[in-house]
């Protein structure tokens, strides 16, 4: 995947959200399309570290993003999901899931990849990207695509 083809994920991803592409159900396949393709992103987000001292991003409204994610996705809601997953195994809880909070939270370190591309350089945004899918939005992407699974099945 070429840094022009990540870019445009995200900002495909970004548009998705706050934009939608049509009715609910073209928005939740495009969904599930877009959640494959930044999973694959990360693989290719290879960059140097940019040393520049860049302004930061203003800071996104999480009230805003789930607003919109709640209209462009009025399906989704809340599930479960195991807890320590690699710990006393057999002896796992359930804890609660929030697929809006899971798109909101992508979304928001997606803008902020989105500023950083435009704004810094790509070299930071490809950087960013891959910080940020590695210490936030890694997990509410599988545990989204596990949860959209299982709708699709009606399990």
């Amino acid at each position: 995947m070429s840094r022009d083809e990540i870019k445009q994920t995200v900002d495909d991803f970004v548009s998705l959200v706050e934009k939608g592409c049509g009715s609910v159900e073209e928005n939740e396949a495009k969904l599930k399309l877009l959640l494959d393709k930044l999973a694959l992103a990360q693989h290719f987000a290879a960059c140097k570290f940019d040393e520049t001292d860049y302004a930061e991003g203003k800071s996104e409204d999480y009230g805003e993003r789930r607003k919109l994610a709640a209209a462009q996705f009025p399906h989704y809601g809340i599930y479960n999901v195991a807890e320590d997953v690699t710990k006393n195994v057999g002896e796992g809880k359930a804890i609660v899931g929030d697929s809006i909070d899971d798109i909101a939270g992508i979304v928001r370190d997606l803008i902020e990849t989105k500023w950083r591309w435009e704004k810094n350089s790509p070299e930071d945004a490809l950087w960013y990207f891959k910080f940020s899918f590695e210490s936030h939005w890694s997990q509410h992407l599988r545990e989204l695509q596990i949860y959209l699974l299982n709708l699709e099945r009606g399990t």
